[in-house]
């Protein structure tokens, strides 16, 4: 069976990164943890690209935000189905209306197409 996946804690990751940028080495710091020197060279380029800066508060209320834009964003998608359905509604009433008061297609002639008095 496969190996079970360690997890390293984002304050831990922080620590070993910032030992090597002081000027250890990626293998020294690797092996008083345990852990792959190739693990560490991947913090280090997520550091630098700022993964680890955010703190868990601002990224579980940016994670509540995203939520809630998705949210708002498919009842924006709702109300302009609805909103075509409507206008599209309303022209086709209208079309029936102005048939209906025609003199030709009109409801009042019989069938040879006369008027009914």
């Amino acid at each position: 069976m496969g190996t079970k996946r360690r997890k390293y804690s984002k304050d831990l990751k922080i620590e070993l990164v910032e030992k090597v940028m002081a000027g250890a080495t990626r293998l020294e710091v690797a092996n008083e943890e345990g852990i792959n020197p190739n693990l560490i060279s991947r913090w280090t380029r997520e550091y630098k690209r700022g993964k680890f800066h955010g703190n868990s508060a601002n990224d579980t209320e940016r994670r509540k935000l995203k939520k809630e834009k998705a949210k708002l964003e498919q009842m924006v998608g709702k109300l302009t189905m609805e909103n075509y359905l409507l206008k599209k509604e309303k022209e086709f009433l209208a079309r029936r209306k102005k048939e209906n008061l025609s003199q030709i297609t009109g409801p009042n002639l019989n069938q040879l197409g006369r008027r009914a008095n």
